[in-house]
């Protein structure tokens, strides 16, 4: 008999090829290489987090507890998340409506900056499905294994030719752009990228974290789309940038007309509770609600929640914004989910 196929609920790729096999009472393995599956799975089938307050593991009553009174002294509450299901963030837009919260994307610097750019200037994007049948040549800059870890598999990248950049700064990409530009080689620091990108006839770039350099994010971004638009003109040129927060930006689109403010990496931005699991290099946060627990640098208390595709049935949309995918549970259980600990924690 077949092994049934799994939903990753852990990264906004949303593999559908997962099957876990037994290996003892407490721990199943993963059938594919990535380590945000293993790590994700594991955690969440083994139910080894604790509640946590401090640097205490404590019951999860008193941890709830706690929770009500961080935000009983509190007027509008601050939402940060990377990302949720579909009836998560249906509740979370309407405790907005009602005024009792106040929703963002724990977002990077190099994230809201694309996004940012594309308001202005326009980009051409394109599905998991375009890029592995057209792209020729494929530029990744940014680090896209650790956010995605199996990307590369799932558009066929070791068929095409693949170029890297890591975190880009405004001054080399202007010179890539010029050299492309005037049909120049280019200098000897980019005249490898220079040569591949001039020979594409679909180049697909794809953004991971730390794409862009954080203090020009801004202008290399707005850069970089201009210029796509420029080999537009030639070729076919796409960017593709998986979104964790999918789900959450279309809902509110759908529902409000309206983008989701983000958190992008300001530290000074107060975060009172934190869905999910956190960015990296994001502000610490009052509470955190489900996700992985990554200690107090983050959060002063912590909530073991129910997770989609593990606990509960649940529905996503998948990073590249086309498709609506079905998270069916693992293992049902009554876990209370992180919105329904919020709605608990707001009274």
């Amino acid at each position: 008999m077949p092994p049934t196929l799994h939903v990753c609920p852990f990264c906004p790729l949303h593999c559908d090829d997962v099957s876990l096999e037994p290996s003892s009472e407490a721990e199943r393995i993963v059938n594919v290489q990535c380590a945000k599956a293993i790590t994700g799975y594991t955690k969440a089938l083994s139910g080894s987090q604790s509640a946590r307050i401090a640097d205490s593991a404590v019951t999860t009553a008193l941890a709830s507890k706690q929770a009500k009174e961080i935000l009983a002294g509190n007027g509008v509450i601050h939402v940060a998340t990377t990302g949720t299901d579909l009836d998560t963030a249906r509740r979370l837009n309407q405790l907005q409506r009602e005024n009792r919260i106040r929703i963002a994307v724990d977002d990077s610097i190099s994230t809201a900056a694309w996004r940012a750019a594309v308001s202005r200037e326009g980009t051409l994007s394109a599905t998991l499905g375009d890029v592995r049948r057209h792209a020729d040549v494929v530029w990744t800059i940014g680090d896209v294994d650790s956010e995605t870890p199996r990307l590369r598999e799932r558009i066929s990248a070791d068929t095409k030719e693949c170029i890297q950049s890591n975190s880009l700064a405004a001054e080399p990409l202007a010179e890539l752009f010029y050299a492309i530009r005037t049909d120049t080689p280019g200098s000897d620091s980019n005249k490898l990228t220079v040569a591949s990108i001039a020979s594409a006839n679909y180049l697909a770039v794809i953004l991971g974290r730390n794409a862009f350099v954080a203090s020009e994010a801004a202008a290399t971004s707005e850069m970089l789309s201009k210029l796509l638009w420029y080999l537009n003109k030639t070729r076919r040129a796409i960017v593709l940038k998986l979104d964790a927060a999918a789900t959450n930006r279309a809902v509110t689109a759908w529902q409000t007309n309206r983008l989701v403010p983000s958190v992008a990496g300001d530290l000074r931005h107060e975060i009172h509770v934190r869905l999910g699991s956190p960015e990296v290099g994001t502000g610490a946060a009052k509470m955190q609600i489900g996700g992985i627990d990554r200690g107090r640098k983050f959060a002063e208390v912590f909530l073991p929640a129910a997770t989609m595709g593990i606990d509960r049935d649940g529905v996503a949309v998948r990073g590249d914004a086309t498709v609506t995918i079905p998270l069916a549970a693992i293992c049902p259980s009554r876990e209370l989910t992180a919105i329904e600990l919020l709605e608990q924690s707001l009274g």
